[in-house]
């Protein structure tokens, strides 16, 4: 076993440069987060306004008034950053995909998460992985990406986080359930981003075909593969709304997303959201 943790987050994230750097070009892309700027006790210079009588003479800022035959105060912007938590499914079944020409699952949550990351570090907030030191700061991008690299299954998630789960949401609603309702019980809220391959939509399955699981031992072979697509269609639906339904009630929202469509409009999306969260 390696002596440096960092060496390997590395090893576990295989694809990491690639996965930064289709993160940065897409971010390069969208519209940047802007932090909630307001006055208050901070360092950066924010604005000049007009002195009122119940500033007093200390907090004339001289050298700006002395242009002008009006006094000026000098404002600083609060501090007010918060912290964007993101949870990876670190299923085997996540890293999975039924074209060499598709992007894997996790791959293209990786790639979502970090993008987002870079527009909120951009704006000043922080950003975090569950069960990791949150990041804040020039490398907080790609210190992040080496925790997703290192993920964990379940976290307590801190008190009124913005919270945002990537998944393809397979596993048991009562998995969900419980998971969902940890994070709500400590004030949590955010986002469900499901994230599914096009042959788990469409399903273009024909004649005998032998099911696997991704890393499981668990197989089914199928006859007439076509004679079980709208059974199949039909419980992916009643278990998505399900989901949806959980989410909604714990605070999350939830968005879909599929691995063979461009990933800009669903970054555009998930920034409303979050921004909308933390407005």
């Amino acid at each position: 076993m390696s002596n440096s943790p960092r060496l390997d987050a590395l090893a576990l994230a295989g694809d990491l440069p690639g996965v930064l750097l289709d993160a940065r070009r897409l971010a390069a892309s969208a519209p940047g987060f802007h932090g909630r700027r307001r006055a208050g006790q901070g360092e950066d210079f924010w604005q000049y306004r007009d002195h009122s009588p119940e500033d007093g003479a200390r907090l004339v800022d001289w050298r700006r008034s002395a242009r002008g035959d009006r006094y000026f105060v000098r404002e600083r912007e609060r501090e007010a950053a918060q912290t964007a938590w993101f949870w990876i499914d670190p299923e085997t079944g996540f890293n999975w995909s039924s074209d060499a020409k598709t992007p894997t699952k996790l791959r293209r949550a990786r790639t979502l998460a970090l993008a987002l990351a870079t527009l909120l570090a951009r704006g000043g907030e922080r950003v975090g992985v569950l069960g990791h030191a949150p990041r804040r700061g020039a490398n907080a991008v790609d210190r992040l990406a080496l925790d997703l690299a290192a993920p964990v299954t379940d976290a307590q998630a801190p008190e009124h986080a913005c919270l945002i789960f990537f998944s393809d949401f397979y596993a048991p609603t009562e998995t969900w359930r419980q998971r969902l309702g940890a994070a709500a019980a400590s004030g949590a809220s955010g986002a469900l981003v499901a994230i599914a391959d096009p042959a788990e939509e469409i399903f273009p399955y024909r004649g005998r075909t032998l099911f696997q699981a991704p890393g499981a031992k668990m197989e089914a072979l199928v006859g007439r593969a076509e004679s079980a697509r709208e059974e199949y269609s039909a419980r992916l639906q009643q278990h998505r709304r399900a989901i949806r339904e959980l989410g909604a009630r714990a605070g999350f929202e939830t968005m879909q997303y599929r691995t063979d469509h461009s990933p800009a409009p669903a970054l555009a999306l998930l920034s409303a959201l979050v921004a909308e969260r933390r407005g």
